[in-house]
């Protein structure tokens, strides 16, 4: 009870955090690494981690806008960000953690102030933006870390069976594949099946998976290759030593 409390007063206090925009915070204890909100005129997104952030995107169905930042704060201007709701992903470490943006009325360049000065915890925050940028150039941009692999994981045992899908990394996936290979030795693992595929930018491809939710896997793209890096089959009989 208490803590839904909290989570209430967390969003009333979001909602009336200025008039030009919103900030839906995530107060899920995975995001709790990013510190994020809006600047005092509510024409910037303020993020400070102690891991490195990466990338920011803000999109919807009709627009999108990415930020590189690779560094551990920046300040992002939403000068050219139109009215509407918009989904932001931050790419802290390894994580994606997701931000909601509602954008009540346009800021336009002119209008978007420094506001460096208002609040001490903004000074020295890099912000990471052109404004000289097109939105059709920002629809892809290649992640400068070493690329993400999609797991899919089907587990039979005969009368049941389950499904685990993740995003991880290739020390992960190394791991992944020699412990299935361990597992189809056995009369409880012959049956499971794993599939990955190399991703070269997680939120290019996380929306791809959302707009084709059927056949996502099959689609090639610049982000994603459609050709399984790894693809493993059931086996019929235990292998005999």
């Amino acid at each position: 009870m208490k803590r839904s409390c909290i989570a209430i007063l967390l969003f009333i206090s979001t909602l009336c955090y200025g008039q030009k925009t919103t900030l839906i915070q995530n107060i899920n204890f995975r995001a709790k690494e990013l510190k994020h909100h809006l600047n005092k005129s509510g024409d910037s997104l303020v993020l400070s981690s102690d891991n490195v952030i990466y990338k920011v995107e803000i999109f919807n169905n009709d627009f999108t806008k990415s930020f590189e930042i690779n560094d551990t704060a920046a300040k992002i201007p939403l000068a050219e960000i139109p009215k509407g709701r918009f989904v932001t992903e931050v790419k802290v470490n390894q994580k994606l953690i997701i931000l909601t943006l509602i954008r009540h009325k346009d800021i336009s360049l002119a209008d978007a102030t420094p506001d460096l000065s208002s609040d001490n915890s903004e000074v020295n925050l890099a912000a990471s933006f052109n404004p000289h940028e097109g939105k059709e150039k920002q629809l892809i941009i290649p992640i400068k870390v070493a690329k993400f692999f999609w797991v899919i994981k089907k587990i039979n045992k005969g009368h049941s069976s389950s499904k685990i899908t993740k995003l991880a990394d290739k020390e992960t996936v190394e791991k992944m594949i020699e412990q299935h290979k361990i597992d189809q030795k056995s009369k409880a693992g012959r049956l499971n099946m794993l599939t990955i595929w190399e991703v070269y930018d997680t939120s290019a491809f996380l929306r791809h998976k959302r707009i084709n939710p059927n056949d996502y896997t099959t689609k090639d793209a610049e982000f994603f290759n459609s050709t399984p890096f790894y693809d493993s089959k059931p086996q019929k009989e235990i292998t005999s030593s």
